[in-house]
């Protein structure tokens, strides 16, 4: 790893604390690269230049590292396995306690309260925790486009927004479900303990290896007895603590 490289992540990482080592260096590469391309500097000695003299940038370049794009139920058949065997399976507790990690712009964390309300009974709680401050507010407002709400059926549309306009925001009753919070996976402790089920998507494939053992070692921590971990349908995990509950899914529980 060259000096300003190096000299970079060193930099980010004490002006906003996120860790930036734990991340794979390849994927900080192209991440920074992008940036420089879209800044029109021509090496890493320019744009670090650049950088210290431009707190902005700090929060563009962290915007770019934690990838915010997804929509309502993307990849739908996860939480399809998720409202049709997993809910109905936990039965009538008297609440339930879900984790969104990584929850960019909300959208995950609202189809898991939307499950919820479809499949169960119980009181639930759904926490929504993300590194990006302004991906957080835009969440906790929760006003999405059209093409956000395309794998959502028109009966969900109707039940779980309000249309305004040519956009959508979910419903206050919905919104009473999810709490926002800004937390870095890379450094923190769980956001909460005695979960029932944790939603990591696409996110563990930015993390090296001892990144990821950490995390999901937080995760087994978090998880009350038999609590389910579904992660993204191009990940995949060997940890000890969990057993597969489907594969295509990517479903694990806590054993």
């Amino acid at each position: 790893m060259d000096l300003i490289f190096r000299a970079i992540l060193s930099y980010v990482t004490r002006k906003s604390g996120l860790r930036l080592e734990m991340y794979r260096e390849s994927y900080l590469r192209r991440r920074i690269d992008l940036r420089m391309r879209i800044l029109g500097f021509q090496n890493l000695s320019e744009y670090y230049s650049y950088l210290k003299g431009n707190e902005r940038e700090v929060n563009e370049l962290i915007d770019a590292i934690a990838i915010n794009v997804t929509d309502f139920m993307r990849d739908k058949t996860p939480f399809e396995f998720f409202m049709n065997r997993i809910l109905p399976e936990m039965g009538k507790k008297r609440l339930l306690r879900f984790w969104s990690a990584g929850c960019a712009y909300g959208e995950e964390a609202y189809s898991i309260a939307i499950c919820a309300f479809e499949a169960t009974e119980s009181d639930f709680t759904v926490y929504a925790t993300d590194i990006d401050e302004d991906c957080l507010q835009k969440a906790a407002v929760g006003i999405y486009s059209e093409s956000q709400l395309k794998n959502l059926d028109e009966k969900i549309k109707q039940k779980y927004f309000e249309k305004l306009g040519n956009r959508f925001k979910v419903k206050d009753f919905v919104k009473k479900r999810v709490r926002f919070k800004k937390h870095d996976l890379t450094s923190q402790e769980p956001i909460t303990k005695f979960l029932d089920a944790i939603f990591c998507r696409n996110v563990m494939i930015y993390f090296t290896e001892e990144q990821k053992t950490k995390v999901l070692r937080d995760f087994h921590n978090a998880l009350v007895e038999g609590g389910y971990l579904i992660i993204g349908k191009s990940e995949s995990i060997r940890a000890q603590g969990f057993e597969c509950v489907s594969l295509t899914e990517k479903v694990y529980r806590k054993v």
